[in-house]
């Protein structure tokens, strides 16, 4: 997922006035989770894991906001991989 989303992201142009191109692309990472997953009626943990971007304007390239497109980014990359594994 982390490489589907990076590889899709939009990369700013220097020339129209971005100042940090490629912030977004960079800012993508996977941390730890742990989730409680009752299992007839008793809590158990599970592992797993979270896809985050970090970038103070990921939210903006997500969903958009007027002044910036909506990207949806990590929405398309999980379209990708639900693609990929239906069948």
């Amino acid at each position: 997922m982390k490489g589907i989303c990076e590889g899709i992201a939009p990369v700013g142009d220097p020339a129209d006035g971005d100042r940090h191109p490629g912030a977004y692309k960079e800012a993508f990472d996977v941390v730890p989770l742990w989730k409680n997953v009752p299992f007839r009626g008793k809590p158990r943990f599970r592992a797993g894991a979270r896809l985050i971007n970090t970038a103070p304007h990921a939210w903006r390239v997500e969903y958009g906001d007027g002044r910036v497109p909506r990207y949806a980014v990590m929405q398309r990359a999980i379209d990708t991989m639900k693609a990929a594994h239906s069948g």
